[in-house]
């Protein structure tokens, strides 16, 4: 299970990678840069603000079923042809 922080590391990695500073990322969503450096350690920050970092940083929060066969069925290995 992947913690948090660990989600919004990749948030900050994924808008570096498209050169959208950590600060600028934190501005864009109407947070304090240091709102989300400590958010890096102690995770308080909303969904609401959650989801618009990731979506700044191009990707999107999803909910999915937790049912792997129905992941497999959709994934067309279910039932793998030879």
């Amino acid at each position: 299970m992947i913690a948090t922080t660990e989600l919004i590391q990749e948030i900050i990695d994924a808008a570096r990678a498209q050169g959208i500073s950590q600060g600028e990322l934190a501005q864009r969503a109407g947070i304090r840069q240091e709102t989300l450096s400590r958010a890096k350690k102690n995770p308080s920050i909303s969904l609401k603000t959650f989801a618009e970092l990731a979506r700044i940083a191009g990707l999107r929060v999803q909910l999915i079923p937790d049912n792997p066969v129905a992941e497999q069925v959709n994934a067309r290995t279910l039932f793998p042809s030879s």
